[in-house]
């Protein structure tokens, strides 16, 4: 007799089965999702608030916002797939429709996502010094360097990716010139939308220690977009509070 686990799993292949003939997939959720404070009541912004830019100084962020000013060393190599693997499909979606062949994953972390989607490509992954040393002896045959925004040597690419990085540094301004001077044809960038969050936090500092600042989607297209041609910007995870742009760098 099969347990109610097994018959559960019996079904679903099943079912993928005649979904297949479709193109669908049914799949459990499996992936965290941020759930916010326990209280409603001010966990919110409030409504005059959501569509608010603030100054260039303060990176487009609301004036009034606390932005923390010590960056925390985030350890990410022993993550999956488990956040942002939507961005990467998104990445590779693209890199598929416009032939792009070469990539560099700035803030790569564990490497994982960047060899998933695009193992069959030349890639950099960039990150400091302690995880590129993972990296290194974790995928020996691809190259991994030290995240180095001021450095006068670029490494060139199609296509860049910068994942949930932007909220960790300590000044996103240099991150954002680098990548205009690689060139590429296209920039994936994405981080959390403040106003999904529910932390109560809409005023700063986040609730994630290792965040210096996050952007709601009215100041993140403002601000990327002194530096970018913003081509989409949508929450591509509603559960995890990701938005995400599509672009193109404006001429130096």
């Amino acid at each position: 007799m099969l347990s109610t686990k097994g018959t559960a799993g019996v079904m679903m292949s099943g079912i993928n089965t005649l979904l297949g003939a479709l193109g669908l997939h049914l799949s459990r959720p499996h992936r965290p999702i941020v759930a916010g404070t326990e209280s409603v009541r001010g966990s919110f912004p409030p409504y005059s608030g959501l569509y608010f830019i603030g100054s260039r100084e303060n990176y487009f962020i609301q004036d009034g916002y606390q932005h923390r000013r010590e960056p925390k060393y985030f350890d990410d190599t022993s993550s999956s797939d488990d956040w942002q693997d939507e961005v990467y499909r998104f990445a590779k979606e693209t890199a598929d429709q416009h032939g792009l062949r070469s990539v560099i994953d700035i803030g790569c972390g564990s490497g994982h996502k960047l060899i998933k989607y695009f193992g069959d490509r030349v890639t950099v992954g960039l990150d400091v010094e302690k995880t590129r040393a993972v990296l290194r002896r974790r995928y020996p045959g691809k190259q991994w360097r030290v995240s180095d925004f001021r450095s006068v040597e670029v490494p060139k690419a199609d296509l860049v990716i910068a994942s949930d990085v932007i909220e960790h540094l300590g000044d996103p301004d240099e991150m954002l010139e680098f990548i205009q001077r690689i060139r590429p044809v296209y920039v994936v960038i994405s981080t959390p939308d403040r106003n999904l969050l529910r932390c109560g936090t809409h005023k700063g500092p986040p609730c994630n220690s290792t965040h210096l600042r996050e952007w709601t989607m009215a100041e993140l297209h403002a601000y990327l977009s002194e530096y970018f041609d913003v081509l989409e910007h949508f929450i591509s995870c509603a559960s995890q509070c990701t938005q995400c742009v599509l672009a193109q760098p404006k001429l130096l």
